[in-house]
């Protein structure tokens, strides 16, 4: 059994512009089939386009935004919200509130740069190496 509190992690910032931390996946425990990530983003930002080979989802745990998908408004999200990303669409989150948004990332498999595709082009890469 292992036990993470996400106030504990390291943090980086992940391909999409917002401040992350892998709790469980590939690179932290060596788990190929599933990952989740706990992730941070400041009022007034808003995550790079992406999209994935694998499926993703969401739980907000605290704050508000709005949902991108194909660079379209979708719903305006909020604390509480669960939301399964639509297979290989490009997705991205707005903080529109006055507070950070909190949320888990999940995927199936598990997360990997290599199955990440950046809108604009570039490579899906980190800001700084992970440290496990």
């Amino acid at each position: 059994m292992k036990i993470k509190n996400v106030r504990d992690m390291e943090y980086f910032t992940a391909a999409d512009g917002c401040k992350i931390t892998e709790m469980f996946g590939r690179p932290s425990e060596g788990i190929n089939e599933a990952s989740v990530a706990f992730a941070i983003l400041p009022p007034g930002h808003k995550t790079q386009p992406h999209k994935h080979t694998f499926r993703e989802w969401y739980i907000i745990t605290k704050g508000h935004g709005v949902l991108y998908i194909n660079e379209q408004k979708k719903a305006d999200v909020k604390a509480g919200d669960n939301i399964l990303m639509p297979s290989l669409g490009w997705h991205s989150i707005e903080n529109t509130g006055t507070e950070d948004v909190e949320l888990y990332c999940f995927c199936v498999p598990a997360f990997n740069l290599q199955g990440t595709t950046m809108k604009d082009g570039s490579a899906a890469k980190e800001s700084i190496e992970r440290k496990f």
